[in-house]
């Protein structure tokens, strides 16, 4: 009993949030099924402003108390693509007051019974909680590996793939799905891809494979971010 209460008073919040500032340019998913919601753009006081699209972009203008949380890749809600086309997708910011309908649903209060599922008192997690102010920071959490399954045509939280080597010489698409080559190898926590007349090659960690259809891996980078991947061959 002691042990645990120990446990509790030497929880750090902050190291188990991060800055909404460190979102800009992240991925916006929907956590039940994958939703995608767009990029993150910009972060108000009471939102998430993500873009979506390519030559029309459509503004979602995501509360930020239905956040579920970040995995260091991407900000997961509790919003599906329904959700946020019939209710967030807006040409302007809702008005000040406009999401304080979605406070009762705040991760905080989830973040806060997991936080204090170990202590006796109630008191405890209404301490926590005047500590941790979702509109100021957002808990991070596991990496969510979500994947389309053809099969089913349903999402899971398996592995993105079972056999990796199934898929060399399989094309390749980025996360706007713009071709980006062929899977020419496959090391322990990478896959080798090499571009059209091998002009370019790219070293991608596993944690960026998305998944695959069958046919072609899909990746949860978009062609920009795939640069700091990119192999420099002698020529």
């Amino acid at each position: 009993m002691n042990g645990s209460n120990t446990d509790k008073d030497n929880f750090d919040w902050k190291d188990n949030t991060i800055e909404w500032k460190d979102i800009i340019k992240k991925e916006a998913r929907g956590f039940e099924k994958g939703d995608d919601l767009g990029e993150v753009q910009d972060i108000g006081k009471e939102f998430v402003v993500t873009e979506r699209g390519r030559l029309k972009k459509n503004k979602f203008y995501l509360p930020k108390h239905l956040v579920k949380g970040y995995d260091g890749d991407t900000l997961w809600f509790n919003i599906t693509e329904e959700e946020a086309e019939d209710n967030f997708k807006k040409d302007r910011p809702p008005n000040e007051g406009e999401y304080s309908r979605y406070h009762s649903a705040s991760v905080t209060q989830q973040y806060n019974a997991e936080s204090s599922s170990n202590s006796e008192s109630a008191g405890d997690a209404s301490k926590f909680q005047s500590k941790y102010n979702l509109e100021d920071r957002l808990p991070r959490i596991e990496r969510q590996t979500r994947i389309e399954d053809t099969r089913r045509g349903e999402t899971s939280n398996n592995s993105v793939i079972e056999d990796w080597d199934s898929i060399i010489h399989k094309g390749v698409r980025t996360k706007e799905m713009q071709s980006l080559g062929n899977v020419s190898a496959v090391t322990e926590s990478s896959i080798i891809i090499t571009s059209e007349g091998a002009k370019d090659e790219y070293n991608v960690p596993k944690d960026e494979v998305e998944g695959f259809n069958g046919s072609e891996v899909l990746l949860n980078a978009t062609s920009d971010r795939l640069d700091q991947f990119r192999v420099k061959i002698p020529r």
